[in-house]
């Protein structure tokens, strides 16, 4: 009778779910590690638990598939889910493993002891606590299913120790292939409700299309830009969904803000893979015409009709969607015998498009010091060829820079806050899960001085595992967001300044990376060719002036005026 230790079990089910890398920080772990070396997938160990969630998030966002993380019990899982949190945001696909304290313990204030399945509740699709060894790789297996499955996200699996440690019968723990527990196939809409919204589309007189990452998550970048072309009509993006169409696409409309948006006079409003949170819907109402028709189409049925009522709704992938739009349109087009030209509406979309880009980019030609930020986004994304990720992180720098990085392929614009939830640190990391999925892409995280330092200490990790990314920093001596919202709102400028005497570039010499200042807006290219060059992980320490404020900084103004008005209803 053959018997099986228990990590050897975890090990043939990640091998089996084709795992290849796993981002981790060493713990009580040593069991797994030598099951999984043994299948040949490498580790790429790191410097804090949040840092290993967020590596394997921007794996995730480069792929489109899970990325892995397994940490040690206790301080190992606490630390390791503000990581996590940024990838439910994002809608990430990252399993995270976890030790736990052995059952004998349980309850007895062992060390390390923590219930992490209460404390990654909000935050996980999923959370596992196998109770036995045999059931090992059927746990892992679900936590895949329930990782990729639908509207992606994380899922956590807790493994007691002592399951790590026991032997069973090899027969009595199967290890089944994952196309026998879990389906590829894509939920297609409704089709009477996907020829009513194309009709809509068609007979709109001033239709635009709305996208979210949830185009990006499902692969459907082709089947957009092909349905749009087909109707003619102009498409916009919510930051999540940069790159779903080019940004350099005839009918690319740009991005969308608090007060801004050039389909804002639309009249149908197809919004695909897209949330309505606070900065599509609780600004001041104008981002919408008055007598708009909004179509919702989202792998997610709870997201169809969330904050804002709709006028129909289609539940379902987007790219199968999109497909099934596509024909239908398509269909009734050659009915009709008539083609779809570009209407005075797609010309006034482009030109409020090129307004408000000419309003986001100012400055960005400027020559003056301390650096305009918005002349060094325009560097940075002049040099940057289609051969390369941009991973933005940070407040102020990420809403200068965004702006100005054309995004024409998907996922070669990742952003490292977590969606909605403004998570700061994870750009580094991030930078290092891309590197490694995608090791013959240039990949350059753009960050501000104060997201930084939070995990800088992954430039040993980038270091030790030749993941050469080159970190530019944005060094405006300050937590620029903070305190241009406090001087906006006349308010002391308390805890937001920072040391103007820190050199972030020897920092990075003294890890073994490559280190430069930069203080003058025409050295910015030559320092990232240098960069590059170098063969190391590199960050540019360029000087930016503290003074320019961001179209996002105004939020603070704006929002405060709108939390008055909601309670004076």
């Amino acid at each position: 009778m053959a018997r099986v230790r228990g990590s050897t079990l975890v090990g043939k089910a990640l091998k089996n779910e084709k795992v290849r890398t796993i981002f981790t920080l060493s713990g009580e772990l040593s069991e797994i590690y030598d099951a999984c070396i043994n299948e040949g997938i490498q580790f790429i160990d790191m410097r804090h638990e949040q840092a290993v969630a967020n590596a394997a998030t921007g794996y995730a966002m480069a792929t489109g598939e899970p990325g892995v993380t397994m940490v040690t019990a206790g301080p190992g899982a606490i630390n390791m889910a503000a990581g996590i949190a940024a990838a439910w945001y994002a809608c990430a696909p990252v399993v995270a493993i976890c030790t736990s304290t052995p059952f004998c313990y349980t309850g007895k204030g062992a060390v390390q002891e923590f219930d992490s399945r209460d404390a990654y509740h909000p935050i996980t699709k999923w959370r596992g606590y196998p109770t036995s060894t045999v059931r090992l790789p059927e746990y892992v297996a679900t936590a895949f299913r329930y990782a990729a499955t639908g509207r992606k996200g994380p899922v956590l699996l807790d493994i007691p120790y002592d399951l790590l440690l026991l032997e069973v019968d090899k027969k009595e723990a199967p290890i089944v292939s994952p196309e026998r527990y879990r389906t590829s196939a894509r939920p297609y809409g409704d089709p009477q409700l996907v020829k009513k919204a194309a009709k809509w589309l068609l007979d709109a007189e001033r239709p635009g299309i709305l996208i979210g990452s949830g185009i990006l998550w499902s692969g459907a970048s082709k089947e957009l830009v092909k349905f749009a072309e087909s109707l003619k009509i102009p498409v916009c993006y919510a930051i999540g969904g940069k790159g779903g169409i080019p940004d350099d696409h005839p009918l690319c409309g740009g991005p969308v803000g608090l007060d801004f948006g050039s389909i804002a006079g639309a009249d149908v409003l197809l919004a695909i893979g897209v949330r309505f949170e606070e900065i599509l819907n609780f600004g001041k109402g104008n981002l919408y015409a008055p007598d708009v028709r909004i179509i919702s189409v989202d792998i997610e049925p709870l997201e169809i009709g969330r904050n804002r009522p709709i006028d129909l709704g289609i539940w379902g992938d987007a790219k199968a969607v999109l497909t099934q739009l596509t024909e239908a349109a398509e269909e009734t087009l050659r009915a009709s015998g008539k083609r779809r030209r570009e209407t005075e509406w797609v010309k006034n979309v482009k030109s409020i498009a090129k307004s408000i880009q000419d309003t986001l980019t100012s400055g960005a030609s400027s020559s003056s010091k301390p650096i305009d930020p918005r002349r060094l986004g325009k560097e940075v994304s002049e040099y940057l060829g289609d051969d390369s990720v941009i991973v933005m992180d940070g407040g102020d720098i990420h809403a200068h820079v965004t702006p100005l990085y054309h995004a024409n392929s998907p996922r070669s614009y990742i952003n490292a806050l977590g969606g909605s939830l403004g998570h700061l640190g994870g750009g580094i990391p991030f930078g290092i899960g891309i590197k490694t999925a995608k090791p013959d892409k240039k990949v350059a995280v753009v960050t501000g001085d104060g997201s930084f330092l939070l995990n800088a200490s992954e430039i040993d990790t980038a270091v030790r595992h030749k993941k050469q990314i080159v970190i530019v920093v944005s060094n405006d001596c300050q937590w620029g967001m903070v305190r241009h919202d406090q001087q906006l709102n006349q308010c002391r400028e308390a805890c937001s300044i920072l040391s103007e005497d820190v050199r972030y570039d020897k920092y990075a010499e003294s890890l073994g990376a490559y280190g430069e200042l930069v203080t003058e807006a025409e050295e910015i290219k030559p320092a990232l060719k240098r960069a590059f060059k170098s063969g190391l992980p590199a960050v540019l320490d360029v000087r930016t002036d503290p003074s320019v404020l961001s179209f996002a900084d105004y939020r603070g103004v704006e929002a405060r005026s709108t939390l008055v008005e909601i309670h004076k209803r």
